[in-house]
């Protein structure tokens, strides 16, 4: 299920457009999630870079800068919401539109997301399809 910021409803899904690849860092500390989504969001056309944790987004940051961030938010050291809320007060990299993904459903989780600067809440498990929807709305 998606939920996005402004509008806290579900959405529909939309077909891709666009002729440049994109980039996306993918945060998540589970190894196997981290690889799937990766191949699915490769198969998309979509450039991705890949971090561990959020210290190893942070090095990464440093050096390239990209289109799209995807984070979960349960991660050891710092975690997701930290890290969407320390990209917000990054004047560089705060327009960088902001994808949490998650298995924690709560209204108050959601809400926490959104709060920490969120542009949308995926719900894990989701289908490719949500994850499709979910980029292109904010990459278009």
């Amino acid at each position: 299920m998606i939920y996005r910021a402004a509008e806290n409803t579900q959405s529909t899904f939309t077909t891709a457009v666009g002729t440049q690849p994109q980039s996306i860092l993918v945060v998540d500390d589970e190894p196997s999630f981290s690889a799937v989504l990766s191949e699915i969001l490769r198969s998309f056309g979509y450039l991705v870079l890949q971090a561990n944790s959020v210290e190893h987004a942070i090095a990464i940051l440093e050096e390239d800068i990209p289109d799209l961030i995807l984070t979960d938010i349960m991660m050891p050291g710092i975690d997701g919401l930290s890290f969407v809320r320390r990209i917000q007060s990054e004047p560089l990299l705060s327009s960088i539109p902001t994808i949490i993904v998650s298995a924690k459903h709560q209204p108050a989780d959601i809400e926490a997301g959104v709060m920490a600067g969120a542009d949308v809440y995926l719900i894990k498990p989701f289908s490719a399809n949500e994850l499709r929807e979910a980029v292109q709305s904010l990459l278009e």
